[in-house]
């Protein structure tokens, strides 16, 4: 068993950087899945897609959510879902994915760690070439 990933975010966000990923890595070690929030889908329905694909990618080891922006209804859908052993990550951003998923045999509380070091060690300032 292993923790299952969800991936919430606005639009088309979440399966891009999924999809980027998994092209760099060939394949994706976690069991994973992208809910996209579109403009106008009625609350009710976004909660109880939340929750089924929550309940879907639990196999026992818990579930890493991943979200785009803090306080938008993606992040508020996922804090909705009342399980213990779900844990809400807001951020999203590559470099947190790649290190989540490198870590595939990790529980739940370490892979928290390792997505929170993740997106912010992958957040830097490009060196600028001396070159013309």
């Amino acid at each position: 068993m292993s923790v299952g990933i969800l991936v919430i975010c606005h639009g088309h966000i979440g399966t891009a950087i999924v999809e980027s990923v998994q092209g760099i890595m060939g394949t994706l070690p976690l069991k994973t899945r992208v809910f996209s929030i579109l403009p106008d889908t009625p609350r009710e329905h976004l909660v109880k897609e939340g929750m089924r694909a929550i309940k879907e990618l639990d196999s026992g080891d818990g579930v890493l959510v991943l979200t785009d922006l803090y306080g938008s209804t993606p992040a508020n859908i996922a804090c909705l879902q009342e399980r213990e052993n779900v844990t809400v990550v807001a951020g999203l951003n590559m470099p947190m994915l790649l290190r989540v998923m490198n870590y595939p045999h990790l529980k739940l509380p370490e892979l928290v760690d390792k997505a929170l070091s993740g997106g912010r060690d992958g957040i830097l300032v490009c060196p600028r070439s001396n070159k013309p």
